[in-house]
């Protein structure tokens, strides 16, 4: 900072002070920094705390949670844009998208009509060596990711470096205690700044992998795949199981309910007995109560 001001003229102290190059702008500037970090910080508080009580309430809607995730500027919010129709701000900028957004999206049916019903989250774009300053902030817009039933991890394609950056969004999901059964699907995005001369030997790649989805968001190339296999997550085989639920379980018992699992329930002298039917994510959430 200091030599950022070395062209400042000297500053002559009075009374028997002696100022040095810039000595009273170099101070202003740090209280304004110092100041400025203090109000990020509250306005940070403020996010967790908001983001808190929007996952409270998102525990009561039972739609499965889709949550986009990538490096900066691989698209997030646009593709975002496209699968809800809403206007998150997309832009080339590190944590565009600070606070999480999250939209009800109906994905289409085979047969074309309206098929079963999502929650969709953009989140902030990761970037590789996170200053120690801004981990905070970054653990506290990323953990939606740790309640999503699905992850959708969005790649710049077109990017020279996008095996690298695909390597970094790995290392931090598996550092934020993204469990592994949850299940992940790559889109592959950008495919309008793909070299045509490149884009046989990328779709043939492509296509060579499970759950990896080329697309374009901008244009909306490859957008009916992903959102069908999107679908298709969800649609898993289903057991049925029978449980017995003290009467001091009523939180499990209430969410139980609101997921739509209970078959049939009778109460008796030990508690609740229920017929619930369930997929093994579902099972996982459960005993994660």
């Amino acid at each position: 900072m200091v030599r950022a001001w070395t062209h400042l003229e000297r500053q002559r102290g009075g009374f028997g002070f002696v100022g040095g190059p810039g000595e009273t702008q170099l101070e202003a500037d740090r209280r304004a920094i110092d100041d400025q970090v203090i109000r990020l910080k509250r306005q940070l508080d403020k996010v967790v705390k908001t983001r808190e009580l929007h996952r409270a309430s998102r525990r009561k809607v039972p739609f499965p949670l889709v949550a986009l995730v990538g490096y900066t500027n691989a698209g997030k919010s646009t593709l975002f844009n496209r699968m809800t129709g809403a206007e998150v701000l997309a832009k080339d900028m590190l944590f565009a998208t600070l606070d999480p957004t999250m939209r009800g999206i109906v994905l289409p049916a085979p047969d074309g009509g309206a098929g079963r019903k999502i929650i969709a989250s953009d989140t902030v774009g990761f970037i590789s060596d996170l200053p120690t300053q801004l981990v905070a902030a970054f653990r506290a817009t990323l953990e939606e990711v740790l309640e999503a039933d699905l992850i959708l991890h969005v790649r710049d394609i077109s990017h020279p470096e996008t095996a690298e950056q695909a390597e970094d969004v790995t290392e931090i999901l598996t550092a934020l205690g993204v469990k592994p059964e949850v299940p992940l699907i790559e889109v592959w995005n950008k495919l309008d700044l793909v070299d045509p001369s490149a884009r046989a030997a990328l779709d043939a790649n492509a296509s060579g992998r499970a759950q990896v989805f080329p697309i374009s968001a901008l244009t909306g190339e490859g957008l009916a795949p992903l959102l069908a296999a999107i679908s298709l997550t969800f649609d898993e085989a289903k057991t049925d199981r029978s449980l017995t639920l003290s009467f001091a379980e009523g939180r499990k018992r209430a969410w139980l309910h609101k997921e739509g699992l209970v078959i049939t329930e009778t109460e008796g002298e030990d508690g609740y007995h229920l017929t619930v039917r369930w997929t093994a994510r579902q099972k996982q959430r459960f005993r994660d109560l």
